[in-house]
């Protein structure tokens, strides 16, 4: 789950969270409908200077003791971890303690499973299509030639609704009030971070999305009603 997210807010809305963070927004480019592992995901962090920072990174973490000839399949598998095994698991570890980032999106897609197998995409997003940010983790891979990769990946949770009605994981979607936790806080306290009562909905769109090379707001037109968390009445099984 959570292998597709979009970036599409105002810059102005982007702003905003620079501002509460204490950094300096980035230049964003043309809004991202369909960001996928392996391509930039905008991420707050702090470098092990201390200093904070908003900037793209890769999503897909390389850890940083990865050998050259391994990193490009680590990238392309270790987009998510799972909060509740992250602070041991190898490849996430280092970055649970010591690398925690907040990964900024403004929504991101779940595929629900209906009768005869077909795969309804569903966009996943605050009511007032307001930026958010999600638990991450990153870390800095340096490659044979001396080029720094910095890479990214996000954590997940036990879904809430309306996302359980399709999944039963979801991004570990933190609260405003829990960024600077998240950041800074220790390992403990991270891992006792739970996703709250967000205020999300869950919109079927259209299968457009489903080609990871289609980037436009096709992505995310609604092929039926937005379906507040209590008419979702199908269950996908877990997967």
């Amino acid at each position: 789950m959570c292998g597709r997210a979009t970036l599409t807010a105002p810059r102005e809305q982007i702003e905003e969270i620079a501002e509460l963070l204490g950094v300096s927004p980035v230049e964003l480019g043309p809004p991202k409908y369909n960001v996928a592992p392996t391509q930039p995901m905008l991420v707050v962090r702090e470098r092990r200077d201390h200093r904070r920072e908003m900037a793209f990174v890769r999503w897909g973490l390389i850890p940083h003791w990865a050998k050259a000839e391994d990193a490009k399949r680590l990238s392309s598998r270790q987009f998510q971890a799972r909060l509740e095994t992250a602070p041991r698991a190898p490849a996430f570890r280092d970055a649970f303690r010591a690398h925690r980032c907040l990964v900024i999106v403004d929504g991101f897609y779940e595929w629900q499973t209906v009768g005869g197998g077909e795969r309804v995409p569903h966009h996943v997003r605050r009511p007032d299509g307001a930026p958010f940010a999600i638990g991450g983790l990153w870390a800095s891979w340096k490659s044979p030639d001396g080029e720094w990769l910095d890479s990214c990946a996000v954590l997940t949770t036990k879904a809430i609704t309306p996302v359980a009605e399709l999944h039963d994981r979801m991004p570990l979607v933190l609260p405003r009030s829990a960024y600077e936790a998240w950041l800074t806080g220790s390992p403990a306290s991270a891992a006792d971070v739970a996703t709250p009562s967000a205020e999300l909905v869950a919109i079927p769109v259209s299968k457009w999305v489903n080609d990871v090379k289609h980037d436009d707001p096709r992505c995310i037109e609604p092929v039926g009603p937005v379906r507040p968390p209590d008419a979702i009445a199908r269950t996908a099984p877990n997967r």
